[in-house]
């Protein structure tokens, strides 16, 4: 068995591997012997049933299997030895692949088509960012209070400013006054914009970072990439579509983050702060110090079974990622910090286009447990943009490559 690779542009290369019968002919022999051991056919006993019936009935189905699985090992182990850093996954070359019958053909030649990551370079402390420091207006603040005394009226009448509602409103507190009520209410308020802003200045991170980080891809093979990977639910057509507007900057921000993180070890995920993430999420108000061992062990197979889950597993992956890389970019950039209220928060980072057509907030009853406005929020939108991405998992650690089929 020979591989050769040759370049075929910028960012693509071939692989060329050339098997021969007798690289699998054994491997072919051996499979169909335990076939022969297993196999109950009439008028034969287990295991006395003649190889060449064996040989006619499997012969072309285990062939094909161990081919495929030696050219398979063959591309790998290439790719691994030569320390290919590829985008994707192997597909097979459309210009140079012929067909191929083990049945006639004592050598045969198998040709994939590979994309290579480009060499990104660039300077953080360079890149220049807003975060935004978000406080509770009185105007915001008189809102919510009408909102919560609306969901709590009796009889149509709404209720006093008094302390029976700053019970309701905030039972683990002793709230006597209308102004301490106001300081709560715009506490709470404001620990919400902290996870806006979080989530904002992320995103505008991203678009930055994308935007202003210059570097080419392969892109015609990501492209063969993308439909492929999709199994059938994506064309040629929504592709070329949407390449440029979605998909184009889904890979680059992939790029660009894992050129990060290669720099910065500390970023790469721990299973320690997977734990400790679950743990704040679900007994986030529990004095976990204070437990007693049974109560610990307890708490601690609550958590491995939330990360036993694949999908939480991959959620809560995300957001740990997401936290990470949003605080090392807050130090790693040009950040300059703007004090603002809520409704100069919108209007700065919300675009023109999206201002024009914004429409008032639906008033609906502020729960009794949740006294902070419920919004929808300019990072909602950036969100829902942020999702359509193809179908890869997204975490910082390193990806292994995966097998060619």
């Amino acid at each position: 068995m020979k591989t050769i690779q040759t370049a075929k542009g910028d960012l693509l290369a071939t692989i060329q591997i050339d098997i021969d019968k007798a690289d699998y002919a054994e491997d072919v022999k051996k499979e169909l012997k335990n076939y022969q051991h297993k196999a109950v056919l009439p008028g034969f006993r287990q295991g006395k049933v003649p190889f060449g019936m064996i040989e006619k009935m499997y012969g072309a189905t285990v062939t094909f299997d161990k081919l495929n699985k030696k050219v398979s090992e063959a591309l790998n182990n290439h790719i691994i030895e030569n320390k290919l850093d590829i985008m994707g996954y192997p597909l097979s070359d459309p210009e140079k692949q012929q067909p191929t019958d083990p049945e006639t053909q004592d050598t045969m030649s198998f040709f994939f088509e590979v994309g290579l990551k480009p060499e990104i370079n660039f300077n953080l402390a360079e890149i220049k960012m807003n975060d935004y420091n978000i406080k509770a207006s009185d105007k915001e603040i008189d809102a919510t209070i009408e909102r919560i005394r609306e969901g709590n009226k009796k009889d149509d009448k709404l209720p006093e400013l008094n302390e029976e509602l700053f019970k309701l409103i905030f039972p683990s507190k002793d709230i006597k006054d209308v102004e301490t009520f106001r300081k709560e209410i715009a506490a709470e308020m404001e620990r919400q914009y902290v996870v806006e802003a979080e989530r904002m200045f992320y995103n505008n991170a991203i678009d930055k970072l994308v935007s202003e980080v210059k570097f080419d891809m392969p892109d015609s093979f990501l492209k063969r990439w993308i439909v492929a990977n999709s199994e059938g639910k994506i064309t040629e057509e929504d592709v070329e579509k949407n390449y440029d507007s979605t998909y184009s900057k889904t890979f680059r921000w992939q790029l660009i983050e894992e050129n990060i993180v290669k720099a910065n070890p500390e970023l790469v995920l721990k299973e320690e702060e997977l734990r400790e993430f679950v743990t704040k999420m679900y007994f986030g108000q529990l004095d976990i110090a204070g437990m007693n061992d049974e109560m610990k062990k307890r708490l601690d197979g609550i958590v491995d079974s939330v990360l036993k889950d694949e999908n939480q597993r991959q959620n809560i992956q995300n957001q740990v990622a997401d936290n990470k890389i949003t605080a090392f970019l807050k130090k790693a950039m040009k950040v300059k910090v703007v004090d603002t209220d809520y409704e100069g928060f919108v209007d700065a980072v919300l675009p023109k286009e999206a201002k024009a057509e914004k429409k008032p907030a639906k008033k609906t009853a502020a729960k009794k447990t949740a006294p902070a406005e419920e919004k929808v929020t300019p990072a909602d939108e950036k969100a829902e943009k942020a999702e359509k991405k193809p179908a890869t998992k997204k975490t910082t650690a390193k990806k292994t490559t995966k097998k060619a089929e």
